[in-house]
This record gives C-alpha cells, structure tokens and sequence, in this order.
C-alpha cells in the first residue's frame, strides 16, 4: 500500500475535541517527542501545503521553547533499506519503506535536532516499541509527552495510545501534527480526546513552557533576538543557529561561524544599530554577551 500523493489540507483546528483527561501540562515533567519528521514521510505532501507548513511553523516554535526551558527533546526516525525480517509486518502493508539515503532519511532541516537532543531509532508504529523511550522519560523524571510529527492517525496514535499504558501523560498538539487528509486528521483528535490524552495547540503549550516565542517562528524573549537571528540566517547552518539560541552561552565559533561570517554577522548588526568590536566578540562569543551589549546601549 503505498503513501498518498500530494496530500493538500488546512489542519482542523475548529471545534478542537474536548478531552476527557484534565491534566495540565507541567514543564518540569514534560518532554517533548518529534514524530518521524523525515523527508521521506513529507514527501507525500503537495508543494506548500498549509498543514506542513503550520505543523513546521509550530513544531519549530515547541523545540526553542522547550529547549530554553531545559525540557527533553527526543525524535524518532526509521533506518533507510531495512532487513525485510526487521521490517516485519510493516512491510506488509507499505512495502520496503524508505532508502538509506539522507534524502529519505534526513529529519527536514526546518526542525532538525541539535546535540542535546536524543534521536531514537524507530521500529514500529509506536515510537516506544523495542526502544528505551520508556526508561528515558523514566530516568529523566517526565511523565508527560508532548507529540507532534505525523502520521496522526497512524504512528502518533500507537504512540499515544502506548503512552497512556505505561502511565505516562500524552498530549497531542493538534496544528503541529499532520496526516493523510483533514477527515483522518481530525479523527486521530477525537481518539485521543476520547480516552487515552489531551488534544493541545501550539498556543497551550508556549504558554505552559514559560516562553513567549510566537508561532510565526521568532523567539521574542529578547528584543534582539528576531534581528540577531536574522542576522546569521545563511551564515550558520539552520540547527547551529538553534543550538545558539537554546544554550545563549554557547561559543558561535564551535558552532561554526568563522572570522569572515563574523565580520559579515557584525557589519548587519551594525546596520541595525548595534556596533559591537570584532575583538570584543570573539573573545565572548555568545548570545548572551550580544543581548547585554544591546542593553547596555539601549537600543
């Protein structure tokens, strides 16, 4: 059975489910799991496609927030030309899956992982099946789950509902998940909602981390930040610039920026109104050293 083809859909965000679970979501017992989030599960998606771009949007939004927040931050994502015997049954209804080519492979860019996360190997629709999820939220003190990723229906269900059975709390963020079309989309809320989790959005959940960064995918704690980050768009690599950002006290130059991207990072930050010395930056260059120079000078 193969995947879809140019799925197409706003996400079915009106009349959200209610749940039946009360709990609220608490950071200092969260993680939070980014569902199969590979290109080749996206693939299927048309050019554009709102419902990729929302879950993208605010799947990128959770990430900064939870990792300013200190909360966990784990993936799954299958191996490319897998063995027919460890495919088992999946293999059955989807065939061989994916190659083991980064262009199968690879978690897209626009929510790629950064060295403190954890990327689990995923065997089965559950992300908890024959992997230590379950004794990593266990060590790390988290009985509650937030999940996005796709397929909503499909392995995000599984995950949920094998959540719920090893008592751990899940919670379903309903436009920063996906799946075949808006109907099974909004059926995997209304499952959850009805007797295994919470259906949440992306709102709930930033409001519950503590941080106010907006869903348009800028990070406001800070008034520089937006233009901090615009700033070393295509000078570092789309996950060092979060890594930056999650960990402000982080070397940029480990991160990849070199004295050339430097000089061209300052000169736009100059254009802004920031005039930081070459000299001073490099020996402290850290995002938290940025934001106090900024107010340092008021601007």
């Amino acid at each position: 059975m193969p995947l879809p083809h140019l799925i197409d859909y706003p996400a079915p965000l009106t009349d959200l489910p209610e749940s039946q679970a009360t709990w609220s979501l608490e950071p200092e017992r969260a993680a939070v799991l980014v569902h199969d989030l590979q290109r080749y599960f996206l693939r299927p998606f048309a050019p554009g496609s709102p419902v990729v771009e929302a879950m993208l949007t605010h799947t990128a939004a959770i990430l900064r927030a939870a990792r300013s927040a200190g909360i966990p931050v784990l993936y799954t994502a299958q191996d490319g030309d897998q063995d027919p015997a460890e495919r088992g049954l999946q293999g059955d209804l989807w065939g061989r899956g994916m190659r083991a080519d980064p262009e199968h492979t690879a978690i897209v860019d626009e929510v790629a992982p950064t060295g403190s996360d954890t990327v689990l190997p995923k065997h089965r629709y559950s992300a908890f099946a024959r992997s230590d999820l379950a004794d990593r939220l266990g060590r790390a003190g988290r009985g509650q789950l937030v999940i996005t990723g796709v397929y909503a229906h499909i392995g995000i269900l599984a995950t949920v509902f094998d959540a719920f059975q090893r008592e751990v709390q899940p919670f379903v963020v309903a436009d920063a998940v996906a799946d075949f079309g808006a109907a099974e989309h909004r059926r995997a809320l209304c499952q959850v909602a009805s007797c295994c989790g919470v259906v949440t959005t992306t709102d709930d959940v930033l409001a519950r981390f503590g941080r106010p960064a907006d869903v348009d995918g800028v990070d406001e704690t800070d008034p520089w930040d937006a233009r901090i980050r615009a700033a070393l768009g295509g000078l570092l690599a789309g996950d060092a610039i979060e890594e930056l950002f999650a960990r402000p006290d982080a070397d940029a130059f480990e991160l990849g920026l070199d004295s050339l991207r430097a000089f061209e990072f300052l000169d736009l930050l100059a254009d802004e109104g920031l005039d930081v010395d070459f000299g001073e930056f490099t020996r402290t260059p850290t995002l938290d050293w940025l934001r106090r120079q900024a107010r340092s000078v008021g601007v």
